[in-house]
């Protein structure tokens, strides 16, 4: 690279030695040279500095540089043309060198340039411009980037890589050949390859060293290498032919990838896909023998495979019943004896669970015997088979466990539905009388209006009175049907972040907030699991409250603490097995009286006329609703100095 530079630099004092051939041979060279004014302005440029700016700048107009836009080396930091290299040089009378730049063409694409900008002189030694040669550097950059990248690579390669002489020699290796082979590269790098190779496959390293002479690559060849603890190990290896520039091949490369765990299990799969085959060949029964006469038994070998005796142990009743487990087996044990010893002449059948001797797994086996009789008619033998079939009778626990939670499921759907019913009974109630009231005073006013038909003032008064009835009466509608989309759910599935949630509902509010001059202090709230239009209804219907149930001037403060499992199972009966947050809204208004803290969550329970306080006695039923549908809890609490605190308990994700 510095001979390069120093070569430029002459050619820069080869044309100003000689001015008028300037233009001459900054056209013949074929590296981008221009020239410019001791005022910037470009006078000359050759087609190299066209090509490799991207454009053709307008001579004597366009000032310092033709390059589109310039940057530091870095690529981000942008370099004005009024500070490039060209208008330093100009600005001191003195060469720019050793400066690299990125340029950037109009089509966006860059290259790295080392400008050397040198100011051109009269013969009087004043400043009259300068030259400039643009050497573009973006090649060698790829180059030395693609080394530095491949070498990374190389690094990071969980497959050892590993170059040679054609003589065998080894000349790199990287880190995975290190962990692999376990020599570290001073202790390999000039060794030769064959340190690797087992005894008795020497024979393969100049078979492969003579492919490769002939550029032929060695690709996947499973075999065998040696480790420096003398472990063998199983490799496949991809060789390949290295050349120098001129194409000469002057050694190999290899990558190595240690395949033993592979190999070990393919060695296990073919174990396991041949005891398979034997398995299905069989019956998978075991046979065995009672000498009723004797009290000796005889096993088949799968029969003491599934009890997990000896092959050669000599069984016994007295060894067979210790193998049945302690719990569930004393009738079965019972009918067995009697089999043996009262030879009742009954085909047995029965399912016990063992416990085997050799891992003390537990098993349940289904034994049916059929006995043998002899010339006499007695009964001389009892024979049977044996099958294991813990997996049928696991499954079967398994089902009836399902059924058992299923059961459990459904008494509680049960009792949720005779909730749901109980509060149907009292909404029909309830409603029957809410809001059958407009409509009797809709009626009644009707019936004054035909009393007097010629009554104008009465007409406005009474019309005034229906049609307030009859806004009753829609936004009564409106507020049941709300409630009655309120679904049980049972296990909210969206993250719900209640700083947005609480975000929202402030903002419809904020002109309500405005007008009565309230102060709502909110603090930073989780995240949890539930829905987002339920909980944003929740807190709208709580903030509304606080709002309308404080005559002065608002103070809301709306505020949140994490509580543990067992706290919230302790104090407010939730389940245990994850965390809560406890939310407080509190206001200054008029606070609630104790015995009345419960009642109103009742749909259409009101403690105030709706002259005093307007509203259809619905909003705390819907928030109760929507708090229980996030498995959560709520509450009210009067304030000692005034006002209501509303606490709700929900899960938290």
């Amino acid at each position: 690279m510095s001979t390069k530079r120093n070569n430029n630099i002459g050619l820069i004092q080869a044309l100003t030695a000689s001015p008028l051939l300037e233009k001459q041979l900054i056209d013949s060279i074929p590296t981008a040279v221009y020239t410019t004014d001791i005022n910037g302005r470009i006078l000359h440029f050759n087609d190299a500095a066209a090509k490799l700016w991207g454009r053709s700048p307008i001579v004597g107009k366009d000032l310092w540089c033709g390059s589109w836009k310039i940057f530091k080396p870095d690529g981000l930091t942008p370099i004005p043309l009024e500070t490039c290299p060209m208008a330093v040089t100009l600005r001191t009378g003195k060469a720019v060198l050793g400066e690299e730049i990125i340029i950037e063409r109009p089509d966006g694409t860059r290259s790295y340039v080392l400008p050397s900008p040198k100011p051109l002189f009269d013969e009087d030694g004043q400043l009259i411009g300068a030259i400039n040669i643009l050497e573009d550097l973006t090649a060698s950059r790829i180059n030395n980037d693609g080394l530095r990248h491949l070498a990374a690579i190389v690094e990071s390669s969980d497959d050892a890589i590993i170059s040679k002489t054609l003589d065998g020699i080894v000349t790199s290796w990287n880190k995975a050949a290190e962990r692999i082979f376990g020599y570290t590269a001073p202790e390999i790098i000039g060794k030769h390859i064959s340190i690797l190779i087992p005894a008795d496959r020497q024979d393969e390293e100049p078979a492969i060293l003579k492919q490769l002479a002939e550029g032929k690559r060695v690709d996947h060849f499973e075999t065998e290498r040696v480790n420096k603890n003398g472990h063998i190990i199983d490799i496949s290896l991809t060789i390949s032919p290295v050349r120098n520039a001129a194409g000469t091949i002057v050694g190999a490369s290899k990558i190595a990838r240690d395949i033993t765990d592979q190999k070990r299990g393919e060695l296990l799969l073919r174990l396991g896909e041949e005891r398979f085959r034997i398995a299905v060949a069989s019956t998978q029964l075991g046979v065995w023998e009672v000498d009723l006469r004797s009290g000796q038994v005889t096993c088949s070998d799968e029969c003491r495979n599934i009890l997990g005796l000896d092959i050669g142990a000599v069984a016994s009743l007295r060894s067979l019943e210790a193998l049945l487990h302690p719990v569930g087996n004393t009738r079965a044990l019972l009918q067995l004896k009697s089999l043996v010893q009262d030879k009742a002449g009954k085909d047995y059948d029965a399912v016990h669970r063992i416990v085997r001797p050799v891992d003390q797994e537990q098993r349940w086996v289904r034994v049916r015997g059929s006995y043998f009789h002899g010339r006499d008619g007695r009964p001389e033998r009892l024979l049977g088979t044996l099958l294991d079939i813990t997996t049928e009778k696991e499954a079967e626990l398994l089902l009836e466990n399902t059924v058992q939670q299923r059961t459990v499921e459904l008494l509680r759907s049960n009792e949720r539905l005779g909730k749901s019913n109980r509060d149907l009974e009292e909404f029909a109630y309830i409603a029957s009388h809410d809001l059958q009231e407009p409509l009797r005073k809709i009626q009644t006013f009707i019936d004054m209006i035909r009393e007097n038909p010629g009554d104008v003032q009465a007409f406005d008064k009474y019309f005034e009175k229906i049609s307030a009835s009859a806004r009753r009466m829609s936004t009564l509608i409106r507020d049941v049907l709300n409630y009655s989309r309120l679904s049980y759910s049972e296990g909210m599935t969206g993250d719900t972040d209640l700083n947005e949630v609480l975000g929202d509902v402030l903002s419809d509010f904020e002109s309500a907030i405005t007008e009565r001059g309230a102060q709502v202090t909110l603090g930073q709230m989780p995240v949890i699991m539930g829905e987002a239009s339920q909980l944003r209804q929740l807190f709208a219907n709580l903030l509304g409250n606080a709002l309308k149930f404080s005559p002065e001037a608002p103070v809301i403060r709306i505020s949140q603490k994490l509580i543990t499992p067992a706290e919230a199972a302790i104090r407010y009966s939730l389940p245990e097995h994850r965390a809560y947050v406890h939310i407080t809204v509190e206001d200054n208004g008029i606070g609630i009286e104790e015995q009345y803290a419960d009642k109103i969550f009742a749909i259409f329970k009101r403690l105030h006329t709706r002259q005093q306080y307007p509203g259809t006695g619905i909003g705390l039923a819907i928030c109760k609703k929507i708090v229980e549908n996030h498995q959560g809890h709520i509450f009210a609490r009067n304030k000692p100095e005034g006002g209501t605190a509303m606490e709700v308990i929900l899960p938290v994700k």
